[in-house]
């Protein structure tokens, strides 16, 4: 169908009905038996695009092409406008009746147009609401409610359909005037456009403005649409930073062998780039200083990590302090003066606090410590007036923003209570807000974070981290990409490589043999929010749990039986702010029993709130499980059925694992792993760097037990990272693969019999850096 379409056709009407909707494209409106629901001009124009062609997919790029007519916005528009037009229809984006993506193609209008019907009953109530449509508050238009229902309805009575058919809709989906109201209509804009633009100006004259009024979050999100890529050459590029004057950049660009970065320099408009730094470490993190003729930047070896400072006319940095090595990998900031380098430093017992360089001698104060619980405070930005900071406490899934005045340190506070995986933030020009990147609600995005509430607004660019802003409001930050799959390694044949199992372009992980052998679950966000799934352990018959698409649900553990699954909720609780879905909420975890024969989950009760990430007792009688006190996250046990709860281990643990006879905990900042009895007594440490083989302690939280062995990540003298197996009675160490995980744990099992092992490993990562400009390309640029 195209826009030569006979008027015949429902959707070249101005009124036709959709599902449970009337839409009424003359007054941009929604019409259900509960009420109107207001649309955009662009939504209503989307919504009329697809219907032009239901049943058909139509491609990002043409939608792009047809309902924003060319402008310069990018697939970050139309997601966002196809998620909000949904909310709209109260379509489910997991089981939709009205739009169904086609991943990483487009839309189709799965609900066919047809004809207005002849009229809906004046004596409808709000009560007799089709299904699936939301009763929606009557718009001011609508009538008075304490109207005679004799001349008064929920709706206003459809027009008859003869005074509609006559209405013809343009080339982009919208009804077209008579020439006499297009020129009415015209003249009456051109009054009331001069009007307005005489008001702005003498209120701007007249009233101060205040700081950062131009930094609302609809704002963010232009600068988003308009977002491209600005370095386009192989490698990763990440770190990127404005110059002060908002002229330059600087950034870091990585091999893919992620060995050796180097910093670069270019313009703003692209003209013109080098690099700055030689290129022999792995060079990160780059803010300008002094009047933007130089820069001080990260430098990272295997074991240490230094900070560098360069002129931009000179061929060779020199050190000018040291900062917290390897596995922390935080960014710096540099006060408005360039005095200060605010920076991450080691702390005691394992612990990562701020810490501020001073340049012109080279002292260095000490700021914060995140304490045995947070262990990590990182990623520190200087507010413009350099009296703040904002920065991340916490480590994983558990980081929070806070804020803290230079002037009283102690009375640093957390500005955004939502947890989450945090990759950075900005302060926005005058200090008001911060853009924060983080996958608080579902999936890594921006958000602007209010600085005196904290309360959060969403603006998008899905995958985006570390953002910068410049003076005049332009966006940068950088998008990464992650493919990660499970595969499959036969341990009875090493010699035979691993074979992947799954071939999603999204995220899997958390493999879960059944005891029985037969399935494998595992997590994934291929759908959209995260979710569980089972499969054949040869990757084939993969389908997904019925879970509510609504919730994020993650960590599947199977019982003996191979009847029902653990998994955990993370709940959404929306606080009533107006923004997309799952931007403006609190999150709490609850842990469910999946009942594989009936599709059914069923809340565990009586493990206490936020309890999360349950195994199984290997006899199923108990459930073992963390939950979230503070910035701890203690293990517990209970009875199968929830009853008889109680605190095992008040420690902040990141990992545990059972088999028959033993409990293993990864304690934070803990070197080694405690092995102990099923009731967490009788603990020793093991692989802690002591005793015959002090080189092969674990890496990360990769864990997993099978008949007295324990599986964990190792790295040689080489950096080389393989799977090691630890015999836990009599210690002795064998290689099990020449080959790791790398997505987040867990990320390892064992099939039954022991002869798999399952893993998962990030196939494909791309990190782009992105610009958004607060103006269209081809407007003059900031002086």
């Amino acid at each position: 169908m195209t826009s030569g379409t006979p008027p015949a056709d429902p959707a070249a009407s101005a009124r036709f009905r959709l599902g449970d909707w009337l839409v009424d494209a003359t007054n941009h409106e929604l019409v259900a038996a509960g009420g109107r629901v207001r649309l955009q001009p662009r939504q209503m124009q989307l919504l009329l695009r697809l219907a032009r062609e239901p049943d058909t997919l139509l491609r990002r790029e043409q939608l792009l092409g047809d309902v924003w007519e060319g402008r310069y916005v990018n697939d970050e528009a139309l997601s966002r406008a196809i998620a909000e037009l949904r909310q709209l229809l109260a379509d489910d984006p997991r089981a939709p009746r009205y739009i169904e993506t086609v991943p990483r193609l487009g839309y189709r209008l799965i609900a066919r147009p047809e004809p207005e019907t002849p009229s809906i009953s004046a004596s409808t109530t709000a009560g007799d609401a089709p299904s699936g449509a939301p009763a929606v508050t009557p718009s001011a238009e609508a009538p008075a409610a304490a109207a005679p229902a004799s001349t008064t309805s929920a709706i206003a009575p459809p027009q008859p359909a003869s005074s509609h058919a006559a209405t013809a809709l343009d080339a982009s989906g919208l009804p077209l005037t008579d020439a006499g109201t297009r020129r009415r209509t015209k003249i009456a804009g051109i009054v009331v456009g001069i009007s307005v633009v005489v008001l702005v100006a003498l209120l701007t004259w007249m009233l101060p403005q205040p700081p950062g009024a131009q930094q609302a979050a609809v704002d963010l999100r232009t600068r988003v649409d308009r977002a491209r890529p600005f370095v386009v050459e192989p490698g990763f590029d990440q770190s990127g930073r404005f110059s002060r004057d908002g002229r330059s950049l600087a950034w870091s660009t990585s091999a893919e062998t992620l060995d050796l970065a180097q910093i670069w320099i270019g313009s703003r408009d692209g003209g013109a780039r080098r690099a700055l730094s030689d290129g022999t470490a792995w060079d990160m993190s780059p803010v300008f200083v002094d009047d933007d003729s130089a820069v001080v930047f990260v430098r990272y070896t295997a074991n240490s990590c230094e900070l560098h400072e360069q002129k931009l006319v000179e061929q060779q940095s020199r050190r000018i302090g040291e900062c917290a090595p390897p596995p922390a990998t935080s960014r710096i900031d540099a006060s408005p003066d360039g005095r200060l380098i605010v920076f991450a430093k080691a702390a005691a017992a394992g612990r990562t606090g701020l810490a501020l360089l001073d340049r012109r001698d080279g002292s260095v104060r000490n700021l914060t410590d995140p304490g045995e619980q947070a262990l990590i405070d990182q990623n520190p930005r200087f507010s413009a007036d350099g009296s703040q900071l904002v920065f991340t406490r916490g480590q994983h899934s558990q980081q929070r923003l806070w804020l803290l005045p230079l002037a009283a340190p102690a009375r640093a506070r957390a500005l955004v209570e939502a947890p989450g995986m945090l990759y950075g933030a900005a302060w926005l020009p005058g200090d008001t807000a911060v853009v924060l990147a983080g996958d608080l609600f579902g999936y890594r995005a921006l958000y602007r974070a209010d600085a005196a509430t904290g309360a959060l607004e969403f603006i998008g660019a899905r995958g985006a981290r570390y953002p910068d802003v410049a003076a005049d409001g332009a966006l940068l930050y950088e998008i990464a990409d992650y493919q990660a799959n499970l595969w499959r390694a036969d341990l009875r044949t090493p010699d035979t490589a691993p074979k992947p199992i799954t071939q999603s372009q999204r995220y899997n992980n958390q493999p879960s043999f059944s005891p029985d052998g037969r399935w494998l679950a595992f997590g994934s966000n291929r759908d959209g929010l995260e979710s569980v799934y089972l499969a054949r352990p040869d990757g084939s018959e993969v389908q997904r749990l019925a879970l509510d698409p609504g919730q994020r649900w993650v960590r599947p553990n199977w019982h003996p039986s191979a009847k029902h699954l653990l998994v955990t909720a993370i709940l959404n609780r929306s606080d009533g702010t107006e923004c997309l879905p799952y931007a403006c909420s609190s999150e709490h975890s609850a842990i469910y029993r999946y009942d594989i024969a009936a599709r059914q989950p069923v809340l565990v009760d009586g493990l206490g709130e936020d309890a999360h990430y349950a195994q199984y007792s290997h006899d199923g009688r108990w459930i073992y499980y963390l939950r979230r006190r503070s910035e701890s996250e203690q293990l517990w046990r209970a009875a199968a059925d929830g009853s008889d709860a109680r605190l095992l281990l008040d420690a902040n643990v990141e990992q545990f694992a059972t088999d028959a006879s033993h409990l293993v905990v990864d304690v934070a900042a803990e070197a080694g792993l405690r092995i102990c009895g099923l009731d967490a007594s009788r603990c020793r440490v093991v692989l802690d760097g002591s005793g015959k083989i002090t080189n092969l302690k674990p890496e990360s939280t990769y864990m997993a037990l099978h008949e007295g062995g324990l599986a964990f990540v190792a790295r040689d003298r080489n950096g080389q990272r393989f799977v090691q197996r630890y015999d836990i009675d009599d210690g002795i160490m064998t290689t099990l693969l020449a080959d790791a995980p790398t997505t987040f744990a867990p990320a390892l099992d064992f099939s039954p019999d022991g002869r798999w092992l399952v893993y998962a490993r990030n196939d494909r990562v791309t990190i782009d850096l992105y610009l958004g400009e607060a103006r269209s390309p081809g407007a003059k640029a900031a002086p």
